[in-house]
């Protein structure tokens, strides 16, 4: 009997905690993911678009709540009765080095 109070003892917690971070984020699913505030949307890039499915890569400019900027990541993935999200926190000197990647992957894409 105290393991089945001690699983639903954990599972509100985990929910408390969630919900937390959710509010302190500023009602932001992506925010509360990646530990911080978003302060503005940069872009987004539509990465497949069906009759019925679409996914799209977006590019943030966060605020921990330490005041460290960083660079979020999200693609967003929506489909009839489903969608899922992955988001990516980066450092400023992680997202120069994807600038940099993708800089030489397009730039040597015509080379064979």
């Amino acid at each position: 009997m105290k393991f089945e109070y001690l699983f639903w003892v954990f599972f509100v917690g985990v929910i408390a905690h969630l919900a937390w971070r959710y509010f302190r984020s500023g009602r932001s699913l992506t925010g509360a993911m990646l530990g911080g505030r978003i302060s503005r949307e940069i872009g987004e890039i539509s990465l497949s678009q069906g009759s019925f499915t679409s996914q799209v890569l977006r590019v943030l400019d966060m605020e921990s709540p330490e005041g460290e900027r960083f660079i979020g990541l999200s693609v967003v993935s929506k489909a009839p009765l489903a969608a899922s999200m992955v988001s990516y926190r980066l450092s400023r000197a992680q997202a120069q080095q994807l600038v940099s990647l993708l800089q030489r992957a397009t730039g040597s894409q015509g080379a064979a």
